[in-house]
């Protein structure tokens, strides 16, 4: 029923059409769409997202625009939406989406819930956010030793205008122009006036605190309101409350006495702190206690934690995803994108809040932060978790989902298919996986804290060694076998709609899974066995790392050129990004850093509605002619001479 006012939606009859198209290529099977939804109320341009059986279908939502609609048939023709529908509708109103049902001629259109308008921006005042650091404003009158910076207030209308009309703005900007307080404004007053956080990123801890402990808090002076800000850190930065306990627990049995002080301090600690940070630890933990009690997403409890609303990375969480300006690392905003790009999910918190604004401050910097993150790799420590987390020693997603199975003799019929064909399929990956990560390290001759290049320049190629292909291509037969194992089973327990509604946990568990397994062979084939395109795009490598006891084997790899990595995931899905830096331009022009960075020479390139890119250079207000000198000594020993002082 359409709220009041409103005119019914309706399918435009090409998009009718195409639907029925889509449906009867599925076999009359449930399809997902999703659908635009034009001012006058007709739905248009529906794209097919996920097919399912006629159960069920999944919800895919990821990255569909605000006010767009989901829409799926039911096969049956009767347009009543089930329970798992009703939760479906519930999970994407909250990205901002609406449902509807359909039968499978696309004839009728039952509306679940309405899309929600789009919401309309108020624009920034240009010329008043200019006036607050202006000779008269009150940035001038606070300060008595203030002086105008012109290339300040220029800047501070280019990012200003940025969040007006979209799109990306590279200013490089001269030492003293004061560029943190010409990106914050704007910042702090599009989050008031429009509700919208910006991510404010940079690559050294000084400016991180310079923002946090100074700019910020004159920024709320300015502009009044209630302005919120908060500084992220990543979360093995962070101490768990439980893994502390269950140290202490151990006793001696894992630490020796000196470690075992150390861990009593800390538990004095936890008494007294409020952060829970390694930054307001009054002492520096060794790395063998700090990685027993760090908080890591894979042995975390989350809501069933009994320190749950107490736990220090859980309530960084909570100040982050209500603050208006987020102060984050470049290492840690990459992290949060390769997550999102591994999960393809766009509008849920990842690592971060999601922010549709981004000011990347040292922006020379971002490439190298990039390149590290927006590769993959496999490690041997971590396919042994993931085999782990499945199952060990009794304990696990698959004891647990079998556990479950036992109200129906189909239940217990697929609880007995994951002892017989589930579990040794596990056993033969994880088999697999040993003996393949001892025949690779072995083959290339590793040590604790080396790394060597594969391919042309490097050492070649390790699967021209019999024993390391035979392994490589046992491992990826395991992995294969075993994902497909995953899939037939969470296939016939979601065959019931009503078993699957009620084990929806333990099946996301299964599928996550699924992919994972799926992305480790994937990455295990990028490195070793890589096809010409991706031998010639991306560099290769192996690299023993040692975070405790034991070496651990990484196959990694990086793009060679990130722009289109950076393009699809960051450029083309942000409203507005601010690239600032006193060194961008390369002779006074941006070409060399778009071209690395994957800008468009129009700006973000996949959004139809941006405008052309901005691009500029502000003068330092220094004049470093006549303020500075530089002497070039003549009487220094050359590198590698005797030191006689002779050239």
């Amino acid at each position: 029923v359409p709220s009041q006012g409103l005119q019914p939606l309706r399918l435009d009859a090409q998009a009718a059409e195409h639907i029925r198209r889509e449906i009867e290529r599925a076999g009359g099977r449930e399809v997902c769409f999703l659908a635009l939804v034009g001012p006058d109320r007709v739905v248009v341009d529906p794209r097919p997202v996920a097919r399912g059986n006629h159960e069920a279908v999944v919800a895919a939502a990821h990255d569909a625009p605000e006010g767009a609609l989901m829409i799926h048939n039911h096969p049956s023709g009767l347009l009543e939406p089930s329970y798992a529908d009703l939760a479906v509708a519930a999970r994407v109103w909250e990205q901002g989406l609406g449902t509807a049902l359909t039968d499978d001629c696309a004839s009728r259109l039952y509306v679940v819930v309405e899309p929600p308008a789009p919401r309309v921006a108020t624009p920034l005042d240009l010329d008043a956010l200019e006036g607050l650091v202006g000779p008269t404003g009150p940035f001038a009158q606070a300060h008595p030793g203030y002086e105008d910076r012109p290339g300040q207030r220029r800047m501070l209308r280019l990012v200003a205008e940025r969040y007006n009309d979209g799109g990306v703005a590279i200013i490089e900007a001269g030492t003293g122009t004061g560029k943190s307080l010409a990106y914050l404004l704007p910042a702090a007053a599009w989050a008031l006036g429009n509700g919208e956080r910006t991510v404010v990123s940079t690559a050294t801890i000084n400016l991180q605190e310079q923002l946090i402990t100074k700019d910020l808090p004159m920024v709320h002076d300015l502009l009044g309101g209630e302005l919120t800000w908060a500084l992220v850190k990543g979360r093995g930065n962070y101490l768990s409350i439980r893994r502390a306990q269950l140290a202490a627990a151990a006793g001696p049995t894992l630490f020796e006495t000196e470690r075992g002080d150390e861990l009593a301090s800390l538990l004095e600690w936890i008494e007294k702190t409020e952060d829970g940070s390694l930054t307001d630890l009054p002492f520096l933990p060794s790395d063998e206690v700090w990685e027993e009690v760090r908080s890591e997403p894979d042995v975390c409890m989350r809501a069933e934690c009994p320190h749950f609303q107490r736990c220090f990375y859980q309530r960084a969480r909570r100040r982050a995803a209500s603050a208006d300006i987020l102060v984050v690392n470049h290492h840690l905003l990459f992290t949060d994108l390769a997550v999102r790009r591994a999960t393809q999910n766009w509008l849920q918190p990842a690592v971060l809040p999601p922010a549709q604004r981004l000011v990347l401050d040292e922006a020379h910097n971002v490439e190298d932060a990039a390149t590290s993150h927006m590769g993959v790799e496999i490690t041997r420590r971590g396919l042994l978790r993931l085999f782990s987390r499945l199952e060990r020693s009794g304990k696990g997603v698959l004891p647990a989902l079998a556990k479950e199975l036992k109200s129906s003799d189909q239940e217990v019929e697929l609880g007995r298919r994951i002892g017989e064909r589930v579990m040794p399929a596990l056993e033969h990956a994880r088999r697999s996986a040993l003996v393949f990560m001892d025949a690779l390290k072995e083959s290339v001759s590793l040590r604790q804290g080396d790394s060597v290049r594969l391919g042309p320049g490097g050492i070649g190629e390790p699967g021209d060694d019999p024993v390391v292909q035979d392994a490589l291509d046992a491992l990826l037969g395991t992995l294969t076998h075993l994902g497909r194992e995953l899939n037939e089973l969470r296939e016939r327990v979601e065959a019931d709609e009503a078993r699957a509604e009620r084990m929806e946990g333990r099946l996301l568990d299964v599928r996550s899974a699924e992919g994972r397994l799926a992305g480790a062979a994937h990455t295990v084939r990028l490195v070793l066995v890589p096809s010409p395109e991706d031998e010639a795009s991306w560099v290769r490598w192996l690299e023993i790392r040692s975070r405790s006891r034991q070496a651990n084997l990484v196959l990694a790899a990086a793009p060679l050129d990130l722009g289109a990595v950076l393009r699809d995931s960051l450029f083309g899905r942000s409203e507005s990004i601010v690239l600032s830096s006193a060194t961008l331009a390369t002779r006074g022009r941006f070409d060399f850093l778009r071209g690395r960075l994957g800008i468009a020479e129009h700006g973000l390139g996949l959004m139809e509605r941006a405008p052309e890119l901005v691009e500029e250079v502000v003068a330092s207000p220094f004049d470093f002619p006549s303020q500075t000198l530089l002497v070039v000594p003549t009487d220094l020993p050359a590198a590698g001479g005797d030191g006689d002082g002779d050239g």
